[in-house]
C-alpha cells in the first residue's frame, strides 16, 4: 500500500517541521538615537518656519493623512485636511513674530515610529486688536516614518503653560 507509506511519510515530515526551531527573522538594525533626534528636530524646524510664515498648508503637509492633532480646548482635528484648516484658522488671527519648538527627548518606538517630548514658545500680535500674544508650553508627538522615508506627525498634543500671576503692587503701610 504505497499511499499509506506516503501518508506516514507526510505525517512524519509535518511533525518534524512543527517541532523544528522557528526561522530567525531578520532583526532591524539598532536605531541611531542621535540621528533620529536630528531628523525629528529638522522636521520641527520646518513646523516652526511654517507657523512663523502663517502657512497652515505647509504645517498640514508635515502630518500623515490619518493624523490627529489633539487640541487643548475643543474638538481634535482628525486628518491632514482638518489639521491644515484648524492651523490656518488660528494663523489668520495672529501675526507671528517668533516661534521655537525644542525637542527634549526623542524615543525610538520601532523602526518607523518615534515619540518626541518637548516644549514650545511663540510671540505674535493679534490681527484684530494689535495686542501682543504669547504662548509657551509642552507637547508630545508620535512620529511615523512613511513609506517614502519621510518622518511625519501622526498624533500630537500640546498643553499651554499656566500664565504667571500678575505681580501685585506692594502693600502700602502707614507710619504713625
Amino acid at each position: 500500500m504505497p499511499s499509506r507509506r506516503w501518508l506516514r511519510s507526510l505525517t512524519l515530515l509535518l511533525t518534524a517541521a512543527a517541532c523544528a526551531a522557528p526561522a530567525k527573522s531578520a532583526e532591524a538594525p539598532p536605531v541611531d538615537g542621535a540621528a533620529l533626534k536630528d531628523a525629528i528636530q529638522a522636521r520641527e524646524k520646518e513646523w516652526s518656519a511654517a507657523f512663523r510664515a502663517g502657512n497652515g498648508a505647509a504645517i498640514g503637509a508635515l502630518y500623515t493623512e490619518d493624523a490627529v492633532s489633539i487640541q487643548p480646548v475643543g474638538d481634535s482635528w482628525a486628518g491632514r485636511a482638518a489639521i491644515t484648516k484648524g492651523e490656518q484658522a488660528q494663523l489668520d488671527t495672529i501675526a507671528v513674530t517668533a516661534r521655537e519648538d525644542i525637542p527634549e527627548e526623542v524615543i525610538p518606538a520601532g523602526a518607523d515610529h518615534a515619540i518626541e517630548v518637548g516644549h514650545y514658545s511663540y510671540q505674535a500680535t493679534s490681527k484684530a486688536t494689535k495686542n501682543p500674544v504669547a504662548s509657551s508650553g509642552r507637547y508630545m508627538v508620535l512620529w511615523r516614518k512613511d513609506a517614502d522615508g519621510v518622518w511625519r506627525l501622526q498624533r500630537d498634543i500640546g498643553a499651554e503653560a499656566p500664565k504667571a500671576p500678575a505681580a501685585s503692587a506692594a502693600p502700602t503701610t502707614k507710619k504713625g
